[in-house]
């Protein structure tokens, strides 16, 4: 099946980085971009997540940011408000013990570009309405 691409975009994806590592942040960027997506916005808290959410459809979330252990309920926010398909990143996946039924899963920091295209290949997969297979290294929280 071929997938429609803008400008060498893939058509539609928009991708924000929740990401309070400001290095972090530029490498994921620098991947994401690199794959074809575009970025909605790079985030490093609640408040600065809220302004890009509805520019966006697909969110990669960091659990500890600037304003604490915030990601877990960014990311459900954007799922459940947004709509947005959301993967936490994180240093700590054992710190995730909370119900993020939500939230898709989540991949460990840090992330190979391979990891980070197969997660955005099988976000977009799901988003499109079909059965994707998640990537080895992300775990499922549905």
């Amino acid at each position: 099946m071929q997938h429609e691409q803008k400008g060498g975009r893939m058509a539609g994806e928009k991708i924000l980085i929740v990401e309070d590592d400001l290095l972090i942040a530029a490498d994921l960027e620098d991947i994401v971009t690199t794959l074809g997506y575009e970025i909605s916005g790079i985030a490093d808290s609640f408040e600065t997540a809220q302004q890009f959410a509805a520019f966006s459809t697909i969110a990669l979330v960091d659990v500890n940011l600037r304003d604490g252990a915030t990601g877990p309920r960014i990311g459900q926010y954007l799922a459940s408000d947004f709509s947005v398909a959301v993967v936490m990143v994180t240093g700590s996946p054992e710190l995730i013990e909370t119900d993020l039924s939500k939230v898709i899963g989540l991949i460990s920091k840090p992330a190979h570009p391979n990891l980070i295209r197969d997660v955005l290949e099988y976000l977009r997969t799901i988003r499109e309405g079909e059965r994707g297979v998640p990537p080895g290294g992300m775990r499922l929280f549905a």
